[in-house]
């Protein structure tokens, strides 16, 4: 099965609204420039494993069911 980074990154980009937070309020707590926070929501190919692990507890979602989720929409949008 392949996971696009695009799908990862929207992913993660409706995990962000959902939690009504804005790039800069998340890119200052990860210290990371709010563009490159944009820059993988719109398409997560070059991020860094490290660098999800720490999206993701940062959103306090589990990876596995991160991934779960991703594949479920995966597969229903096929």
């Amino acid at each position: 099965m392949f996971i696009s980074g695009t799908l990862i990154g929207e992913e993660l980009k409706s995990l962000r609204v959902k939690k009504n937070l804005s790039l800069e309020q998340v890119s200052h707590e990860l210290s990371i420039h709010f563009n490159t926070l944009s820059k993988y929501e719109k398409d997560a190919s070059d991020m860094k494993l490290g660098m999800l692990e720490k999206i993701l507890n940062f959103y306090q979602v589990d990876e596995l069911i991160f991934f779960k989720i991703i594949r479920e929409f995966n597969h229903t949008n096929k």
